[in-house]
């Protein structure tokens, strides 16, 4: 047989595997944009009602062009235990899908954000902190925020995410920050979240 032969026969074939699905398609982590935490939190008890400093390390890896902002998050949830949320699985589309669960269900006790923008095979790391307690950014209708004190919580949550960050000057001329995150599957983006230990309130 004909070295071209062989060539084109060889090439037929992987076309074949490739319709039949036998070669597979990287897994999703190796095709969405993806973020972690790399090291942290720095804190591991947070009380409500009390300044926690919650320091971090996140890395994001670009799959595609976006601009936005990392964001980092201490939410605060009556509904949601850490039994409800495990971020400690390898399956990085649930543990993606309950940080919208989280952000959808709870209050934010603080946050910071920083503008990223990225593309396909980029990596970006960033050291953030978080001042935790109280401090809320007012969030889309579909996502719940108590810009008011804090209450009696069931579940306490460090998130890392990706959305818009947008300044906002209310009528007493105090500017603040506007954040909407980019959930899971209208973006493709691998979220992810650390369940945090509840402290008990001061007195």
């Amino acid at each position: 047989m004909s070295h071209s032969r062989a060539r084109a026969l060889s090439t037929v074939a992987l076309a074949g595997l490739v319709s039949a699905g036998c070669l597979g398609e990287p897994p999703i982590e190796d095709r969405w944009t993806k973020l972690e935490i790399m090291s942290g939190p720095s804190a591991v008890a947070v009380t409500e009602g009390t300044p926690s400093e919650i320091a971090l390390s996140a890395r994001i890896t670009y799959r595609e062009l976006l601009t936005g902002a990392v964001v980092a998050e201490v939410r605060a949830s009556d509904t949601l235990t850490p039994a409800d949320v495990d971020f400690t699985t390898d399956d990085w589309l649930a543990r993606a899908q309950m940080v919208d669960l989280v952000l959808r269900n709870s209050r934010s006790l603080g946050f910071v954000a920083r503008p990223s923008t990225g593309f396909d095979h980029l990596i970006r790391d960033y050291d953030l902190s978080i001042e935790a307690a109280g401090v809320t950014p007012p969030m889309p209708d579909d996502v719940v925020a108590d810009t008011t004190a804090v209450g009696p919580t069931t579940g306490l949550f460090l998130l890392l995410y990706f959305g818009d960050v947008d300044e906002v000057r209310l009528s007493t001329g105090e500017e603040i920050e506007v954040v909407t995150p980019f959930f899971t599957d209208e973006y493709e983006i691998l979220a992810t979240g650390i369940a945090l230990e509840s402290g008990s309130p001061t007195p």
